[in-house]
């Protein structure tokens, strides 16, 4: 376990815990404990945030969903009350009586502080008031933490250059010298900033350092014994062609119990008044959009994978008989659900798909039905293991950073890097807030891709949410073909970085590799979509000129990226010309396109130095995406005869030339001797358009499109989101 150096803290450690009321110093609420948060991956606190969130001293700053930790936020002295009350597992209220507190959602907060002693007031001397709108600044949070932590050790004083003439410049050095605090203006830190605000991700760092807590995981995984009991769900819309449909539907493994929503679309709210024999078992929401409530009887709606033998139980909500697809199961227990007793009806089921039918609707709308799971012999899941230190993740909820971690591969260097998870960890079911597209597990034998391999050769570092992944077959159902690029939508990197990862593999049905380049691919300039009035974007802080870029390359490779609030929702991403680099990796006809719907972000104006995440994001407009090819020449063509290779050889990042295997900056490649593959659109076809319908493998499915005897257009994609929650990236 990897923690800070800190033995003056461990010193006065123990004195704190004169200042709790419990024997245990950490003493995490189970309901905080265990999650992550969407919005702390790029802050500088991250580790920070989720040590103290493993320890149950922050729950977020949305309630009651609590999914955001809001890191940028001032710290204000109630606020600042809970966050020490958490974490010193402070009791006793005391007698304490301020005046401007009463019915403030940090009263009960704000009193056992005092009752502590760490907090007096906010207005001496009377000190009847405690000001808990007030914002924390950091000189005042040293006063808060020296009393809470009991400290007394100057270190000599004057350890800063600006807090002379601070009435904290006692509390400020006494926290430097505990180690808690370092400074504001790295790497010199001779500066404490002491009237500047606490913001909650700087209030998380002062508090994981104070508690010496660990903020990084021991090397850790799980096994598939581990796992979930399922790995997948969902409807068939038969409405729609039979499309597999997973929108309203929730999976909450280890979850049944007393207060639990049974309703997993958020708008209305019916919770479990009572378990009966059934706590703890897993929670299978079917989706509970109207039409489906009113869906006559259908035996082939329902469907979910289990991973291992399992007891089903089907919770029979409607106060209509059974539906005939219950016929032959066992009626078990009974819960009370939003007031109502309810049965439930038992099966035991074998590792694999079960199928279950529809309410049967036959005149009025139904309740939508509820599934409970529990293993083969009745008992539910066993609690998940978690590294040493570290509390299981929650369902549900964010992943905290050491569950992505656990999905890593190993590089053709020998190096270990990130690489593909599905969108909820198979394990804990919680959720990592971005998907990375297609499952490797299409492909015989899974195939990783090392996420940063490329990037890594140039000393770069590209944020793993960005890589998305594009399986399909080719058009004659021989081979499977890969694509894994970096295009993210979320930051405005993209708008100066020309050059981003690419991976084209291609793989024979048996799993056998037939082709790999991975190299930096040119996607030229940066212009505006044309909903937004297109022409060149014109940054002024990339460092280079658009201009001068769309002079070398011309207007078959740019990043299409929509300009101002109002624009239509799309960006595309176009190389549809051959480079010296993919001439050189034996690509003799590249052409290719990603078509980003609903994309996560849009520039600000036409210079684009900034980005505004989109305002509209919401549960219908999750983002969708498809790949385009073979739009203007007509084909793609891999040849392994072409270029360098054939077999296994190395190249720089940019694929301009070979490189030694031992090179620094060699990036392996790969072409099978003797190994051809076009795709070609028809006579009369305009382009081929490749779009995913499953939302679990993510398998795309390419199509003839434009043109007589095709398809007018390829389907609009679906939403793919697994989890209820917003994708960031």
């Amino acid at each position: 376990m990897h923690r800070r150096t800190s033995s003056p803290r461990r010193r006065w450690l123990l004195a704190a815990t004169a200042f709790a009321t419990a024997t245990t110093l950490l003493a995490a609420p189970p309901a905080l404990a265990g999650q992550g948060f969407y919005d702390d991956d790029d802050s500088v606190f991250e580790a920070d945030i989720e040590a103290i969130a493993d320890k149950g001293i922050t729950a977020g700053c949305n309630p009651p969903d609590n999914s955001f930790f809001c890191p940028d936020n001032v710290v204000t002295r109630g606020a600042m009350a809970a966050f020490l009350v958490r974490a010193l597992d402070l009791t006793d209220p005391g007698t304490t009586n301020f005046v401007d507190d009463n019915g403030h959602v940090f009263e009960a907060d704000i009193e056992k502080l005092a009752a502590a002693g760490i907090t007096k007031g906010c207005n001496p001397p009377k000190n009847d008031k405690f000001c808990p709108d007030s914002v924390v600044t950091r000189g005042s949070m040293a006063a808060f933490l020296v009393r809470a932590l009991n400290l007394s050790d100057d270190g000599g004083g004057d350890l800063f250059g600006d807090d002379n003439d601070s009435i904290f410049e006692a509390d400020i050095d006494k926290l430097a010298t505990a180690g808690i605090t370092k400074g504001c203006n790295p790497p010199a830190n001779d500066e404490f900033c002491p009237t500047s605000a606490v913001t909650r991700g700087a209030m998380a760092a002062f508090l994981a350092r104070a508690l010496d807590l660990p903020l990084t995981a021991p090397a850790f995984s799980s096994t598939a014994e581990d796992h979930a009991l399922v790995s997948r769900y969902h409807v068939l819309d038969h409405e729609d062609g039979d499309e597999i449909d997973i929108d309203d539907a929730q999976y909450s493994p280890r979850s049944f119990a007393v207060g639990f929503d049974v309703e997993p679309d958020h708008y209305d709210i019916e919770k479990v008044d009572s378990t009966g024999r059934y706590a703890g078992w897993d929670v299978l929401s079917p989706s509970t959009r109207w039409k489906y409530k009113n869906l006559a009887k259908k035996d082939d709606w329902f469907h979910f994978v289990l991973n291992r033998d399992a007891t089903v139980g089907v919770v029979w909500r409607d106060d209509t008989p059974t539906p005939s697809w219950l016929s032959g199961w066992t009626e078990g227990g009974t819960v009370v659900i939003d007031g109502d007793l309810v049965t439930v009806w038992e099966k035991s089921f074998s590792a694999g798909e079960v199928v279950l039918g529809s309410v049967e609707y036959a005149g009025e709308w139904r309740k939508m039905y509820l599934v409970l799971l529990a293993e083969a012999d009745g008992e539910p899941s066993p609690r998940p293991p978690a590294p040493a230190g570290f509390t299981p993740a929650k369902p549900n909820r964010p992943c905290p950073t050491w569950v992505h971690d656990m999905h890593t591969t190993v590089g053709p260097d020998g190096k270990k890097y990130a690489t593909w998870h599905p969108q909820a960890d198979p394990t804990y079911w919680c959720y990592f807030a971005h998907d990375h597209g297609s499952d490797p597990s299409l492909i015989p034998g899974s195939p990783q891709v090392a996420y940063g391999y490329v990037a890594a050769k140039l000393g770069q570092d590209e944020p793993n949410p960005g890589f998305k992944e594009y399986t399909f077959q080719d058009m004659d159902g021989e081979h499977w073909v890969r694509f894994v690029v970096h295009v993210d939508s979320s930051s405005h990197r993209r708008v100066c970085a020309r050059f981003h990862t690419l991976h084209i593999e291609v793989y024979d049905l048996a799993g056998a590799l037939r082709f790999s380049a991975a190299f930096k691919a040119d996607y030229g300039v940066a212009e505006a979509t044309s909903d937004s009035g297109g022409g060149l974007l014109t940054p002024t802080n990339c460092g280079y000129s658009m201009g001068d870029v769309a002079e070398e390359v011309g207007n078959r490779q740019s990043r299409r990226i929509n300009v101002g609030a109002d624009a239509d929702n799309y960006e595309k991403w176009d190389l549809r010309e051959n480079t010296a680099a993919t001439l050189n990796l034996g690509i003799t006809s590249m052409e290719h396109n990603f078509d980003i719907i609903n994309p996560m972000s849009h520039c600000v104006d036409t210079t684009c130095n900034s980005v505004a995440v989109r305002s509209d994001i919401d549960d219908e407009n999750a983002m969708r995406r498809r790949i385009q090819m073979a739009s203007w020449s007509g084909d793609f063509v891999f040849d392994a005869e072409h270029g360098f290779g054939p077999g296994t050889y190395y190249t720089d990042p940019y694929a301009t030339k070979t490189v030694g295997a031992g090179a620094a900056n060699a990036v392996e490649q790969y072409k099978a001797p003797g190994f051809t593959l076009e795709f070609a659109k028809n006579a009369t076809a305009e382009r081929i358009e490749c779009v995913a319908f499953d939302p679990w493998t993510m398998e795309f499915e390419c199509m003839q499109v434009g043109g007589a005897g095709n398809i007018d257009h390829s389907p609009f994609p679906q939403d793919h989101r697994i989890e209820t929650a917003i994708f960031r990236h």
